[in-house]
């Protein structure tokens, strides 16, 4: 399959997903889905499968499948988007603890900082998207740059991306920081820059829609907590957290993958919500930060209209994910094989 079905593939992805969101029926209390396909990296999937692979979902009373959408693994972006097509979701809870978006260059490139890109060509997924276009072109304003400073090309998706970037043809990779960790943990050397504005503030998570906020909310809660438990496992444990994720992945645990995967969650860690192992409301996203960025897309034309950051994200899910016994659950999880 082509990389241009493939992403075509995957915005329809999130279409239904919204749609099944907003329209699927509740069904037993304890039951949920999570939105899940085999065109997304597994990275992405990282919280929700090591939930599931540690444990964390049966020891919450819960039975999560990947079939029915009751919770869609997402960024903001398209939250916000789909509401000018009547697809109303609401982010409740953040999967990363920094902006998912960022430019890499190749580690000899004279590139250093974003001022740099003057006269430069920067890659994206696609052009004809908005997230990964409109996250480049506001982070090259922070820098004073405009955008006739500098050309915005299509790449693609993962490997066809880093050989267009080994090859030149573009001088930067502007992507999700989860899809570069693998080449970078088997040896392609970039240097990574960060959005000068909203670097530290998360734009992914997991996504409902309000009639399942209402019909399953508790369940919702507890599949909250075990996300939290997952990101803490990737930070106390890496390598349980690895085998949890091949095993619930249905990928061999042999002692080649395990040491791949324990290495790219050890490179990413510091990006997963429990990069501070002691903050209180891990899986908290910042509103000020998300309001922002909703006048950001505005502005650059994304979206039709700035709208309250409250219709899009909420917090009310948090409390109660990060009320546990922190130390018991450090000792266990480190304890883990």
């Amino acid at each position: 399959m082509s990389k241009v079905s493939l992403r075509m593939l995957r915005r329809l992805g999130l279409l239904v997903c919204a749609a099944l969101l907003a329209q699927t029926p509740a069904l037993a209390a304890d039951r949920l889905s999570v939105a899940r396909d085999a065109n997304t990296p597994p990275l992405m999937n990282a919280l929700n499968l090591i939930a599931q692979g540690a444990g964390y979902y049966k020891e919450a009373n819960l039975e999560v499948t990947a079939y029915l959408t009751h919770i869609c693994p997402v960024g903001i972006e398209p939250v916000i988007s789909l509401r000018d097509e009547g697809v109303h979701l609401k982010m409740f809870l953040s999967r990363a603890s920094k902006f998912g978006y960022v430019i890499a260059v190749p580690q000899d490139s004279s590139i250093r900082t974003l001022s740099d890109f003057r006269g430069k060509t920067l890659g994206v997924h696609s052009t004809s998207g908005t997230s990964g276009v409109v996250a480049t072109i506001s982070s090259l304003s922070g820098a004073g740059l405009k955008s006739t400073d500098y050309k915005i090309v299509t790449i693609g998706m993962e490997s066809q991306a880093m050989d267009t970037l080994a090859s030149g043809k573009a001088d930067a990779a502007a992507l999700p920081l989860y899809e570069l960790i693998p080449f970078m943990v088997s040896g392609t050397k970039l240097r990574i820059l960060r959005h000068p504005v909203l670097g530290e503030f998360a734009n992914a998570g997991y996504a409902a829609s309000p009639q399942e906020m209402e019909s399953k909310g508790d369940a919702l809660k507890r599949f909250s907590r075990a996300i939290v438990k997952a990101s803490l496992l990737v930070r106390y444990n890496p390598k349980a957290a690895a085998r949890a994720l091949l095993t619930a992945d249905g990928k061999p645990v042999d002692e080649a993958s395990l040491k791949a995967k324990t290495a790219e969650l050890v490179a990413w860690e510091d990006d997963l919500p429990a990069s501070d192992p002691d903050n209180k409301r891990i899986g908290e996203m910042s509103l000020s930060g998300m309001q922002a960025y909703i006048e950001l897309l505005a502005d650059a034309g994304a979206i039709k209209s700035t709208i309250p950051v409250s219709e899009v994200v909420t917090d009310q899910y948090v409390p109660f994910a990060n009320d546990f016994d922190r130390k018991a659950f450090e000792q266990s999880a480190k304890a883990a094989q």
